[in-house]
């Protein structure tokens, strides 16, 4: 595969792929793995947290309200520190 077309399938998504990890709450992530929890319903999710288990990804947080500047980083902050 030439170099020019590696990871254009990224490019028509959202963010290219990147954004807020609902499991780990790691930011600017590729989001390129999905992970099914208890209800059947899939979330995207990063590298790290490809492989949890159900009742892990019952635990994820809705992340379309964060943003990564800095006014929305407290909030950010505040969750990963709820865990």
């Amino acid at each position: 595969m030439a170099k020019t077309t590696r990871g254009k399938g990224l490019w028509k998504t959202p963010s290219r792929g990147r954004g807020i990890c609902p499991l780990c709450l790691s930011t600017r992530v590729k989001l390129l793995y999905s992970a099914t929890n208890s209800e059947g319903k899939l979330l995207k999710v990063c590298k790290k947290c490809n492989s949890v288990d159900a009742a892990t990804a019952d635990k994820a947080v809705p992340t379309e309200h964060l943003g990564y500047r800095r006014k929305h980083r407290k909030e950010l902050n505040r969750q990963k520190a709820a865990r």
